[in-house]
């Protein structure tokens, strides 16, 4: 029988019910009338799992409640990448924020056969990589008036909030690396100066941010590889599309060099990625907002990985449904990493 979208959007809402009962039996796998769920792991934050039925395989993700809206962000930016023709994500099938069937908001879509991207990307992943960011950084509000989308997650347009939270993360978070690492004292004060430094670049800066003066684009604000999925037919799509929206792409291409994810690729494909990305057109400042963006989160990143470092310690930092599986030790050495990289690309020595 063919199948329509009504039909899949029931289809959708019956698999919703299912995952509502494995999660509320706590189960790993649950079978039920030709139905099979599995939770699969490995993601931060948000709860995944797979349901299979009729030959059919679709995602089931369940959010963390917050101000974000992460399941209405993933679903509305699913449903733009559709709308402009761009086959480089799942294909969404519903939305529920009521948390009726699972106490928490989720979207639904279907599953991708595929595998994650290595570390170590072959040309033609590399050129799908750059492909699709550019592709992504194509789509204007202006042309999807129709669509929900808010703007991207870490997408403030303006300087001063960034250095006001690489100060909270030094305040949060930096006495206890000092009271519990062998080297905490002077890690802490290395960490000082990379951020007194950071912020100095930015408030100083006479490049305009704001949203007014930005050429708004989509961005992804995830470039983790672990979300770039390499398909069974040779195509590169992205998953996890929660922080997404509207914001200014040289910060999303930023990241796409410094996010912690992405540290142990090596220096020549980073440099690959970022001589053929296609800048978007009419945006003469996005060279000068890109420099400024890769001080920051060569900055941020170390301070995040401190915060992961903590949580070992103390728990999660806020309301998590996964939580990503950590050794301590390997976390204190990859932060050891990203402060180096960090002072090598600020010019910072000791």
């Amino acid at each position: 029988m063919e199948r329509t979208l009504e039909g899949d959007h029931e289809e959708a809402r019956a698999w919703l019910a299912q995952v509502g009962a494995a999660y509320a039996a706590g189960a790993d796998e649950w079978r039920e009338s030709g139905v099979t769920v599995r939770r699969m792991y490995g993601g931060a934050n948000n709860a995944l799992y797979r349901v299979d039925a009729d030959s059919h395989a679709c995602a089931v993700k369940l959010c963390a409640p917050d101000d974000r809206r992460r399941a209405a962000r993933e679903y509305n930016a699913l449903r733009l990448l559709r709308a402009a023709g761009l086959d480089i994500a799942a294909e969404p099938l519903l939305l529920d924020e009521s948390c009726a069937a699972i106490p928490f908001p989720a979207v639904v879509y279907r599953w991708l056969p595929g595998a994650p991207i290595s570390g170590k990307p072959d040309a033609r992943q590399l050129a799908a990589l750059s492909g699709t960011y550019a592709s992504v950084h194509s789509l204007k509000p202006r042309d999807f008036p129709d669509i929900e989308v808010l703007d991207a997650v870490f997408h403030w347009f303006d300087f001063a909030p960034y250095v006001a939270e690489l100060g909270q993360f030094m305040a949060d978070y930096s006495p206890w690396l000092a009271a519990s690492l062998p080297d905490g004292d002077a890690l802490r004060d290395r960490l000082a100066s990379l951020v007194d430094h950071c912020a100095e670049a930015l408030m100083d800066a006479r490049v305009e941010v704001s949203r007014e003066n930005v050429p708004l684009r989509l961005c992804r604000v995830d470039p983790n590889l672990g979300n770039a999925i390499w398909c069974q037919d040779g195509h590169l799509r992205w998953v996890d599309w929660e922080y997404s929206g509207w914001g200014d792409p040289a910060l999303d291409l930023a990241d796409l060099r410094w996010h912690g994810a992405l540290e142990r690729m090596s220096e020549p494909r980073h440099a690959w990625l970022r001589m053929n990305y296609r800048r978007p057109p009419d945006d003469p400042a996005f060279d000068q907002r890109l420099a400024l963006w890769d001080r920051l989160l060569a900055t941020r990143w170390p301070l995040l990985v401190l915060r992961w470092l903590w949580s070992q310690d103390n728990g999660p930092d806020r309301v998590r449904l996964s939580q990503v599986a950590a050794d301590p030790e390997e976390l204190r050495l990859r932060l050891m990493r990203l402060v180096e990289r960090a002072e090598r690309f600020s010019g910072i020595h000791e």
